[in-house]
């Protein structure tokens, strides 16, 4: 890939804590094109998401050393140390795209998975892997953006982190254990918000085995029942749809499976301690609903 005209300049010193730079100084969030290393072990004030574009580098992150290809990406969090250092044969092929945001979009766009915190607090750190047509997306829609005045600047820019941040979660969801090749096409149709109007003996059918024989296997390999699984991600779902729409709360109930809404208020109330209503009200200063 050629290098696109717009390449960092930041110089480091020792024990450097990297401000958050980009070409405007108001912008809440930024990406770079590097196509050299940052050798010098450091931290940052804000959020930074890394994808490596061509060649390898070593890669410091919290005092664990890797190598580091085409299609890895990190996500660092302002609580991480991490450095990146080339080998000389690798400095004429190297490049990454390079993404900083404020903790405030972090908030924000983890938000919307409910999985800020625990994000922020996980001990391991926070690497995936983007496939070839992934890293051109990247590529072709950062070099589109990357002289648009401001405004649209950062709204596209957002946009890619957003697309690239669905690729972890798709991977953190379904593959972060050693499922089978059954179990991890199965969690696709089980994640899908267009399946959580399904009964979970009708979501069985999507297996090569009976209700009962699933709900034994799915136990054993995910660590709790498929009725539990089902349930709590339908409420993570209707929390976003409270959030975020101007659905009714029965609108919601039945779209998630519910065709009885003391039910579903009833499960909601006891997963987060507050009423479909009462949550919705907190939060509706917070987020402007949208018609759906």
């Amino acid at each position: 890939m050629e290098t696109p005209k717009y390449v960092d300049k930041v110089k480091l010193n020792r024990k450097a804590t990297i401000e958050m730079s980009s070409p405007f100084r108001t912008a809440s969030i930024a990406f770079n094109w590097l196509n050299r290393d940052y050798p010098i072990y450091h931290e940052h004030s804000h959020w930074e998401l890394f994808v490596i574009m061509s060649g390898e580098v070593c890669h410091n992150i919290n005092g664990k050393e890797e190598i580091l290809k085409k299609g890895d990406a990190y996500l660092i969090r302002p609580i991480d140390m991490h450095s990146l250092k080339l080998k000389k044969k690798q400095k004429d092929n190297y490049q990454h795209i390079n993404f900083t945001f404020s903790d405030e979009f972090a908030r924000k766009i983890l938000g919307v998975y409910d999985c800020y915190e625990e994000i922020l607090n996980e001990k391991e750190s926070i690497r995936f892997t983007l496939d070839q047509s992934e890293v051109s997306m990247v590529y072709d829609k950062a070099l589109l953006t990357q002289n648009l005045p401001q405004e649209k600047y950062e709204m596209s820019t957002k946009t890619i982190v957003s697309r690239i941040l669905i690729k972890f979660f798709e991977q953190r969801t379904l593959f972060e254990s050693e499922y089978p090749e059954w179990l991890n096409e199965f969690m696709i149709y089980v994640n899908n918000p267009n399946m959580f109007g399904k009964s979970t003996r009708d979501l069985a059918k999507y297996t090569p085995y009976s209700y009962s024989r699933l709900a034994t296997l799915f136990k054993q390999y995910v660590g709790i029942t498929i009725v539990d699984y089902v349930n709590e991600k339908r409420m993570i779902y209707a929390k976003r749809l409270l959030r975020t729409t101007k659905l009714t709360t029965l609108q919601i109930s039945e779209m998630i499976g519910y065709n009885s809404l003391s039910s579903f208020n009833h499960l909601f109330k006891d997963t987060f301690g507050v009423t479909p209503t009462e949550y919705r009200k907190e939060h509706s200063k917070k987020q402007k609903p949208i018609d759906m």
